[in-house]
């Protein structure tokens, strides 16, 4: 029971962070929630506060850090809420299908499902690269993919592959190791 409550306020707990990201903390009743979409971009930026990179990945303290999008990009205008933001005092910049010989210079690549065909290439070029790699398709993490968004009762959860990240040099924060799903080791 007292495990339940702990989760139970982890997971509020990251509702309201995520709430607060989309900018939705004061909306009139008669506004719509957020959208799926909307609710992933927001843990993208949110997942960049909680992963730490190592120094190759940037080119100097001031670089930006590049979230990606490969494939059909279903965030549409939804990556407006974080475009303007910072993590770690670094820029974010959105990048939507950059060059294939430069994915390495992603920090976050969200795989879309229009590229499942292309994801054991993918996984296997970006392994050691220290790029986080996110996806919401079945069975992503198992591939060797990085964290895995899915909906369950009508939430964004996700699952981290810690083996995958570590194998890329990323650090993951125990925080965000709490907050996920199922942790694969």
């Amino acid at each position: 029971m007292k495990h339940n409550i702990g989760k139970l306020s982890l997971i509020i707990g990251a509702l309201m962070l995520v709430t607060a990201v989309c900018g939705m903390q004061h909306v009139p009743a008669e506004t719509r929630p957020p959208t799926e979409y909307q609710v992933k971009a927001a843990f993208l930026y949110n997942f960049a506060k909680f992963v730490e990179w190592p120094d190759r990945a940037f080119s100097g303290s001031t670089a930006p850090l590049n979230i990606c999008v490969v494939g059909k990009n279903p965030f549409n205008e939804y990556f407006d809420d974080i475009r303007d933001k910072t993590v770690g005092g670094r820029p974010i910049s959105i990048q939507v299908n950059p060059d294939s010989e430069q994915l390495d210079l992603c920090h976050i690549l969200f795989i879309s499902s229009s590229e499942k065909h292309h994801l054991a290439q993918l996984i296997h070029k970006l392994e050691n690269a220290g790029v986080l790699t996110v996806a919401d398709m079945e069975g992503f993490t198992g591939a060797g993919g990085m964290i895995n968004l899915f909906m369950q009762d009508n939430k964004v959860s996700f699952d981290i592959n810690l083996k995958s990240a570590r194998r890329a040099g990323l650090k993951v924060s125990s925080r965000l190791l709490r907050l996920a799903h199922t942790v694969q080791e």
